[in-house]
């Protein structure tokens, strides 16, 4: 991949005055000010959309009562789920949750505890928590840079370009490390910078970003739909893995008023079909056997460590319920797929709090 590398003396910090506190900012990686409004009329008037809301509110309730736990560095990439740091930040992950709840409820309700203790959260990490340049453990934080995205105009302005810093110097130390700049590494790069440009309205890095996209789409997916780290890793799981934070980003280029979904390289590849591919398997038409032939030497040492999701296994369609529910954004008919395959409470059209939030970035 030809990476543009991004130098620090690019990046000039947004004067904190030339941002308006009069009224509640979302930018494009969350909700317009008309989006907004739908949303508050969809949750009081959709019984299945209040339901997913409910659900927000009670976790974003809970966490009036916690207090934040960051990390200094967040630990998971090529560590068996024994590894002590790993333990670590995987309980200190459990934030990202209660950031999501509050900020959402906040929008939702203007009750400004929900948007004071969310604020209090992200506060916290921005002091504490530093980048290591790993797209899998930085992926990790996307629920904390939407939450500020909601959260943003509360902050003084002190703390706002404060933040806004922390987020630039992540996106620099994420998109210049050489390390795996394709398959599903990259997609998680690629999406972490899209939503810190998004934020920041910092057009010179989103057009990096939508190189880096394009790139991708011809790099790490094939004509037929399958992404190159189903052929490494011989699994669904990955498959999934490398789509996911792709149609996060489509999301938000959508917000942005272009259309990624149905991009298509030269080789015929697009992340429309990279998501028609887990269809058959999703409704149960094909039957995969996940990590039966994978060539990565790390899926052997967790098989052997007891990690069973990465041992041989037939492939769990339960996995495919959130990727549908995140394409749903870009995809109607996503939405309905979603509904088919979600494991556990049966839906009618709303599966989780991303699918009612889509419904109304799609216009709904």
């Amino acid at each position: 991949m030809n990476a543009r590398i991004i130098h620090r003396s690019v990046w000039s910090l947004v004067c904190a005055c030339t941002l308006s506190l009069s009224s509640a900012w979302a930018g494009p990686v969350s909700l317009d000010a008309a989006q907004v409004s739908k949303l508050v009329e969809l949750v009081k008037q959709d019984s299945e959309a209040g339901m997913q809301y409910q659900h927000e509110y009670k976790i974003a309730s809970a966490a009036l009562n916690d207090d934040p736990h960051p990390v200094p560095v967040l630990v998971g990439e090529g560590k068996l789920n024994s590894d002590p740091e790993k333990i670590r930040s995987d309980a200190a992950l459990a934030d990202m949750q209660k950031i999501s709840a509050l900020a959402w409820v906040w929008l939702v309700s203007h009750d400004d505890k929900f948007g004071d203790k969310g604020m209090q959260f992200i506060l916290a990490w921005a002091k504490v928590n530093r980048p290591d340049g790993d797209p899998i453990n930085e992926t990790k934080l996307e629920p904390l840079i939407v939450g500020y995205d909601l959260l943003r105009s509360r902050f003084t302005p002190e703390n706002r370009t404060f933040i806004d810093g922390w987020l630039r110097n992540r996106a620099i130390i994420l998109w210049n490390d050489p390390r795996h700049r394709t398959e599903n590494w990259q997609s998680h790069r690629l999406k972490i910078v899209g939503l810190i440009a998004t934020i920041l309205d910092d057009d010179s890095l989103w057009k990096t970003v939508t190189t880096g996209f394009e790139e991708q789409i011809s790099h790490s997916f094939l004509s037929n739909g399958a992404s190159t780290d189903f052929g490494l890793r011989d699994a669904m799981h990955y498959h999934l893995y490398s789509v996911e934070p792709l149609l996060t980003l489509a999301c938000v280029a959508q917000q942005r008023h272009h259309d990624w979904y149905d991009y298509q390289a030269a080789s015929g590849a697009s992340l429309h079909r990279a998501v028609d591919f887990i269809k058959p398997y999703a409704l149960g038409e094909k039957k995969h056997v996940d990590f039966a032939h994978s060539k990565v030497n790390f899926d052997r040492v967790r098989s052997k460590a007891g990690e069973k999701d990465y041992s041989e296994h037939v492939w769990n369609t339960c996995e495919a319920g959130p990727v549908f529910s995140d394409a749903s954004c870009v995809d109607p008919g996503a939405g309905n797929i979603a509904v088919k395959v979600w494991c556990g409470t049966p839906h009618q059209r709303f599966v989780d709090w991303s699918s009612v939030v889509n419904f109304v970035k799609r216009g709904g």
